[in-house]
């Protein structure tokens, strides 16, 4: 599979990669993978290694480090671009939730790290802490490239006059479903504010799992919206950022049409890889097809 280079970190990364939490919410309210035998997502993770799939995705709460920890005694650690994401507001809070992925990941460095589901501009000013962490982690070499992932519009337009922020985890998809808005639901407001956040933390899985959003009783952002989105992501990109496309499926909405939600992505110049939580050897040999005969064909276009 083609490999193309994260901005300008110098990070070579595959045009798809694997999510071990992404786009795959189970009803429980924890992820479908995270629910998966230790051995089981090991597996696949290693299956998608010799598919040519290098980077791999989790985050601190997706309660996946053990299924990686497993499969990364299996492989040499250069092999994979691991990214992780953490929810974290102060410095305190970051440092030992780092040191907490270490231990749990069993390894002394984290590829990419990202502030976790940042919505609005005044969220990622109030987290600035974390940031300001992760960057001091990454010139003890302990990161190699720090971002965000994001959920709202005001979050991505900040990340213009955020030098120190190399990457960043967007959310896009024909559909414009559950993509960056500035209209945030009720439960993103509330989620935006750290304090309430982790007093959501508290509530048990099933009734998160309730009051979250869900997407396919969710319209697809407007038209202009959707437009504005993609411009943003293209003046990031401009600034030799990386960017990451996630909810490519829309959390399995879109999984009956997959083939067009993954063109659409992969035809984006201005998307340099892009995350699918997969579940099964089908999944991913149908996606490594899917981009595979794609890329070939727009290299035949471009000569």
């Amino acid at each position: 599979m083609k490999r193309v280079e994260l901005g300008k970190t110098g990070i070579e990364v595959s045009r798809l990669g694997i999510g071990t939490g992404t786009g795959t919410a189970h009803p429980s309210g924890y992820c479908a993978q995270a629910l998966m035998d230790k051995d089981e997502l090991a597996k696949l993770l290693l299956y998608a290694l010799d598919r040519g799939i290098n980077l791999w995705d989790t985050a601190f709460q997706y309660n996946t480090y053990p299924h990686i920890k497993k499969a990364l005694k299996q492989v040499s650690r250069k092999d994979v671009v691991l990214a992780t994401k953490l929810t974290t507001a102060n410095e305190k809070e970051t440092i030992r939730d780092f040191n907490i992925t270490l231990k749990d990941l069993n390894t002394d460095y984290i590829d990419v790290c990202l502030l976790h589901g940042v919505r609005t501009d005044a969220e990622l000013q109030m987290r600035s802490g974390a940031i300001n962490a992760m960057v001091k982690l990454q010139k003890e070499g302990r990161i190699r490239a720090v971002g965000i992932s994001s959920h709202g519009l005001s979050a991505l337009k900040s990340i213009l006059e955020m030098p120190e922020m190399d990457l960043v985890w967007a959310r896009i998809n024909y559909a414009g479903l559950n993509m960056d808005t500035g209209c945030l639901s009720m439960y993103d407001q509330m989620a935006s504010v750290y304090w309430l956040k982790k007093c959501v933390k508290l509530l048990p899985e099933r009734v998160k799992s309730f009051i979250r959003p869900k997407t396919n009783l969710q319209p697809p952002i407007p038209e202009d919206v959707h437009k504005e989105v993609t411009n943003m992501l293209q003046n990031i990109h401009s600034q030799s950022k990386g960017i990451v496309g996630m909810k490519v499926l829309a959390e399995g909405v879109l999984r009956n049409d997959a083939e067009k939600a993954v063109k659409y992505v992969n035809s984006l110049p201005f998307i340099d890889s892009f995350i699918i939580g997969m579940l099964n050897k089908k999944e991913i040999d149908e996606n490594c097809r899917i981009i595979n005969t794609a890329s070939r064909e727009l290299e035949g276009i471009e000569k």
